[in-house]
């Protein structure tokens, strides 16, 4: 009988967390894309948001 409770708050743990899982990654999704992005301190403008090609900006 144990291992059922076991088994039964282990289910509903993972499904708690997948649940988590896309709904934040449909944020960060939403939120994500276009506007100045850093990679190893370059900073890049997206100049298009559809696309992928962004341009280092000049300072």
């Amino acid at each position: 009988m144990n291992l059922y409770i076991l088994a039964r708050r282990f289910s509903i743990i993972t499904l708690f967390a997948a649940i988590f899982a896309v709904t934040f990654s449909a944020v960060v999704v939403h939120e994500g894309g276009g506007g100045t992005q850093s990679h190893f301190g370059a900073s890049y403008t997206c100049l298009e948001r559809n696309g992928t090609f962004c341009a280092p900006t000049v300072r």
